[in-house]
């Protein structure tokens, strides 16, 4: 695992772990406005209907009315004549009548019993508190039929309130907003809200989503534990294929040393003692060459085998009749003598994408595999070339002995050896490699005997990786 791995998958599970914690925030932020906005709805809904039974048309509760009339509508006009005069004792003339007329009101009222009454006849929650607020005092003007605003008071502030002990106003707990016009003596028109809520309602709220913020908690918590346990496995699998690459190469050089200087010193015998005419040496000298040869290639199918995993495919586009001829015609000086190997072309100009060290081990294995699993005098491979739908198939044919049925689901498994094999060199690696090969190509392989006895081998590769424009 190179510094840069290192590096970037921190930061990569930094982020995405801060992405998601801020959106697992921002949803459960939302979930609360949410509940926020509709907690004990149906309460304030229940508070809103009885409250509108009690005071039928009275102004904010009963005997509001006469509190109007005695505090507060004798002096409009004056207000209103100082106002539109500019008065300098304007401003101060409004406050006095507005603390009088509110002061009135908080001695007249009789919200509490009202509020207490609506809690019990309703079943409401008894420990509901609630707020009575002026907002608003507004007067029309007939010169420009417009409403002027005279007294305005925000719901925090206390100044506007009548009655109640609730603090903490706000739209999700006010129950409604009211606007009462008059005519008398001059149109004038005022607002007035009802709040009911809980004193820790918020803490109410956080508690009703407890489960949501403990189903939050604990998705994030294994979130956190499956990505660092993801970390770790990830960094030991690396550890574990930079160590296997290592032994490997590490391997192959240990071992190649020792196997090259036997075979030296092999060649070298039979050499020096052919000139001495010294039989028995030159025949301990040949089996010693001929063993280590097969070692040497056990080695090196075994290490083949072990790091194909590892290889990265290096893909080309190449004339795959031309390949094929160049392939086999190196596999005829290899194994000259030994079997006859007929090709039959393809059409020419068609390429195909692959890897040649791949296609050259696949064709390798076959003819291989086509000599050892043979008791012929005259061992014979045939390749020749089909097109099926949108498909190319080689066809690999030999004279060989066949293939046991029961051996064919698992002949394709490393270290496997069927009935075949018996008395035969090797590993069982042969077609394991083969079949590893294609599926690293995407490409698909079938069996099945001849009829004459052999085995055909049918190899099919993805017409989409064809190009069957004319090569230069």
């Amino acid at each position: 695992m190179n510094s840069a791995d290192r590096n970037i998958y921190p930061w990569a599970f930094g982020t995405s772990f801060l992405i998601l914690t801020v959106l697992i925030g921002f949803l459960i932020f939302k979930t609360y406005q949410l509940e926020d906005k509709n907690y004990q709805i149906g309460q304030l809904n229940l508070v809103q209907n009885a409250y509108g039974t009690a005071i039928m048309d009275d102004k904010i509760f009963p005997g509001g009315d006469a509190v109007f009339q005695t505090e507060l509508v004798p002096y409009l006009n004056t207000w209103f004549k100082k106002v539109t005069d500019k008065s300098p004792d304007a401003v101060q003339y409004g406050e006095t009548r507005m603390e009088l007329f509110l002061k009135t009101m908080r001695t007249k009222q009789s919200l509490d019993s009202i509020f207490k009454q609506i809690v019990q006849q309703q079943q409401l929650d008894p420990t509901l508190i609630y707020m009575f607020h002026f907002d608003k005092l507004e007067l029309y003007n007939v010169k420009d039929s417009t409403w002027k605003t005279f007294y305005e008071s925000s719901s925090d502030n206390r100044a506007g309130a009548i009655s109640g002990s609730l603090r903490k106003t706000s739209l999700n707990n006010r129950v409604f907003q009211l606007a009462v016009s008059d005519k008398e003596p001059i149109p004038y028109r005022f607002t007035y809200s009802l709040y009911v809520d809980y004193e820790n309602r918020n803490w109410r709220i956080i508690q009703q989503m407890a489960p949501v913020f403990l189903l939050s908690l604990a998705c994030i918590a294994v979130i956190v534990l499956l990505s660092f346990r993801t970390y770790k496995n990830w960094v030991n699998q690396r550890k574990l294929a930079d160590l296997k690459t290592s032994f490997l190469n590490h391997m192959r050089h240990e071992f190649n040393t020792p196997l090259t200087t036997i075979l030296v010193s092999a060649h070298s015998l039979i050499d020096r003692d052919a000139s001495l005419d010294n039989k028995e040496v030159i025949q301990l000298g040949r089996i010693v060459e001929r063993q280590a040869k097969r070692l040497r290639d056990y080695f090196e199918q075994v290490m083949g085998s072990v790091a194909l995993q590892e290889q990265q495919a290096k893909i080309i586009q190449a004339p795959v009749d031309l390949l094929t001829t160049e392939i086999l015609d190196e596999l005829c000086l290899r194994y000259q003598g030994e079997i006859e190997i007929e090709y039959v072309p393809l059409e020419p100009g068609i390429s195909l994408q692959l890897d040649e060290s791949y296609y050259f081990s696949i064709l390798d294995n076959m003819v291989s595999n086509a000599i050892k699993f043979n008791d012929q005098v005259h061992k014979t491979i045939r390749l020749t070339w089909e097109k099926r739908a949108d498909v190319y198939c080689l066809k690999i044919e030999d004279n060989g002995s066949g293939i046991a049925p029961s051996d064919r689901d698992a002949l394709f498994t490393a270290f496997y050896r069927g009935q075949s094999s018996v008395g035969k060199p090797g590993l069982g690696l042969g077609l394991y490699y083969v079949k590893s090969c294609l599926d690293r190509l995407g490409w698909t392989i079938r069996i099945e005997n001849s009829l004459s006895g052999g085995t055909i081998f049918y190899i099919y590769m993805d017409n989409g990786s064809f190009n069957s424009k004319k090569q230069d």
